[in-house]
């Protein structure tokens, strides 16, 4: 497959996904900040004809696996496509570390990717879902200006239209209550600045892997060496590039329909699985509210008792929950398209 006019990728693999017979995986190639990279598309094969899909951005030391949500989408008449970015699950290779980045509008280029692939499947219409850090790359990549008109009307030939956005426990704010936010940012940044090439070393399993991935009693199964229980090593200058885009975020308005789904409290900093499991054990729910409510002018919040992080992964009833959620704010969505 030649790339659009104006773009510079190259389709490498088209094949049967490790999901298995009911998903496909395209793998394309690129160049990155320092050496090419990857990224992978991948996409149930489910309504091969419908002109409406959902795409979607995993977080941070993550990829996608959740054949679930996928089929829930197919069962609603979307066709269904998740990318794994560049330095993530699938598009691990190694010339380039695992979820290292120069800086996060970078993975603009795999939504491009991503969208222009999905527009010549024959899609007009896309919902972005994103989770966690996914959901500050989506809304980065949202709020891009495209000044040019030039560049304004490439993107309408090439690409579907974006018409709404659904956030999944968003990163959307560092991980601390609003007031010691409003207290430590600004130390934070000067720290991640100064120390750009120092990391967090990842050692122990985190309380939050314990939830979810079955080997420690959870009900997930999904590849530890793409999403290790302990993390991977955590960059000063991940971290820094992190700071930035939030702080350019909160500086813009997006009128693009959107849909954030949250738990109903935090969880940090508790001491045993079972007290994790009771809300979101990574990420601040009220300074991911407040930041929504800066940034996105037509917001639809929905809160999730017992929501894990990634709510999809959460326990029953809150996994329906969040399921529901999101039906309900997608029938009213399409009822104005």
């Amino acid at each position: 497959m030649s790339a659009p006019i104006g773009q510079h990728w190259q389709q490498v693999n088209d094949g049967e996904d490790l999901l298995g017979a009911g998903f496909r995986a395209r793998t394309f190639v690129f160049a990155g900040p320092k050496t090419k990279v990857h990224t992978t598309l991948v996409n149930h094969i489910g309504h091969p004809n419908t002109k409406k899909a959902i795409l979607y951005v995993h977080g941070y030391t993550d990829y996608f696996f959740q054949t679930g949500l996928a089929e829930h989408f197919i069962d609603l008449g979307y066709r269904f496509y998740a990318v794994d970015l560049q330095g993530y699950g699938r598009s691990i290779r190694p010339s380039t570390p695992p979820n290292w980045c120069d800086s996060l509008e970078q993975y603009g280029q795999d939504l491009d990717i991503a969208l222009a692939t999905i527009k010549q499947d024959g899609v007009d219409h896309v919902v972005l879902l994103a989770h966690s850090t996914g959901g500050l790359i989506a809304s980065t990549y949202l709020a891009q200006p495209y000044a040019l008109a030039e560049r304004e009307s490439y993107y309408k030939k090439a690409f579907p239209d974006v018409i709404g956005l659904m956030l999944n426990s968003p990163f959307l704010a560092l991980p601390f209550p609003p007031k010691v936010l409003n207290r430590i940012s600004w130390p934070i940044r000067i720290l991640v600045s100064l120390l750009p090439f120092s990391y967090l070393r990842a050692k122990k399993i985190t309380l939050y892997a314990k939830t979810i991935h079955c080997v420690f009693g959870g009900e997930w199964d999904y590849r530890l060496d793409w999403k290790p229980a302990h993390g991977f090593d955590l960059s000063f200058h991940w971290l820094r590039e992190v700071i930035h885009a939030q702080r350019n975020l909160a500086n813009q308005r997006l009128d693009i329909p959107t849909l954030i789904c949250r738990s109903d409290i935090s969880t940090i900093g508790k001491r045993t699985t079972e007290e994790v499991q009771q809300g979101d054990g990574v990420l601040d729910v009220d300074s991911m509210q407040q930041s929504a409510e800066k940034t996105f002018r037509n917001l639809t919040q929905v809160s999730i008792p017992q929501g894990f992080h990634d709510l999809y992964l959460s326990h029953e009833p809150a996994r329906t929950a969040y399921l529901s959620a999101m039906t309900a704010w997608l029938h009213t969505l399409t009822e104005k398209h």
